[in-house]
């Protein structure tokens, strides 16, 4: 799972230096905070698929509760991360 810490970056650093900022981004799972004159106008965050998962997946799992739900969503999170990272 990833653990994003915050960093900041102007549009002109942006611009300048894209690969240093968005490397962390990538490979790191860092989240980076851009700004513009100080405020901030947007953020790069790592890209996280949307997973669904069917009633059928949740009964498996158990029940249809929101824990078992939620456990079955973020398992499939976790398996899709990896085959997206996985070499």
């Amino acid at each position: 799972m990833y653990i994003f810490k915050n960093m900041h970056a102007t549009l002109s650093q942006l611009h300048r230096e894209t690969r240093r900022i968005v490397r962390p981004v990538i490979h790191g799972g860092e989240e980076v905070v851009l700004t513009d004159f100080g405020k901030p106008v947007a953020r790069i965050v790592p890209y996280m698929p949307t997973v669904t998962v069917s009633p059928s997946q949740a009964r498996e799992s158990g029940t249809l509760d929101d824990d078992s739900i939620l456990a079955a969503v973020i398992e499939a999170r976790e398996d899709e991360l990896e085959r997206l990272v996985a070499p």
